[in-house]
């Protein structure tokens, strides 16, 4: 009897352990192209910020490598805003788009300089 209630215990203590220590996210950042050639640039490199993916905290990271005024980050999907923000960015600063809450699937996120889209990429939330 007490092994059986200790084998019932051990099962109860496994079904409360949280799912996320088993299964973890992925995100993916790619470029999108476009034939248009006044469409946005293409490649990963931006000349004023990198764009990096913090695996272990799901977050979108942009630093900026330059001073640059009027920016506009922009992540969307099916025509819903998840994230934005305009900015005058100065050198060193950063930005942080917490992705760990977000629903599996393909973001697109707009990165705008002055109102002119400069690049386009698809963020894929994998699990």
């Amino acid at each position: 009897m007490k092994k059986i209630i200790i084998a019932l215990f051990s099962c109860l203590v496994l079904v409360h352990i949280p799912t996320t220590v088993f299964a973890e996210k992925k995100i993916y950042v790619e470029s999108q192209t476009t034939s248009d050639p006044s469409g946005p640039r293409r490649g990963t490199e931006l000349n004023f910020l990198t764009l990096e993916v913090n695996l272990e905290t799901c977050e979108l990271c942009f630093t900026f490598i330059d001073n640059v005024s009027n920016v506009g980050l922009t992540l969307t999907t099916n025509g819903v805003t998840y994230e934005e923000d305009e900015l005058n960015a100065v050198i060193g600063q950063t930005v942080i788009y917490d992705l760990e809450d977000y629903e599996i699937g393909d973001y697109d996120l707009t990165i705008e300089v002055d109102g002119i889209v400069v690049a386009i990429y698809t963020v894929t939330i994998e699990e």
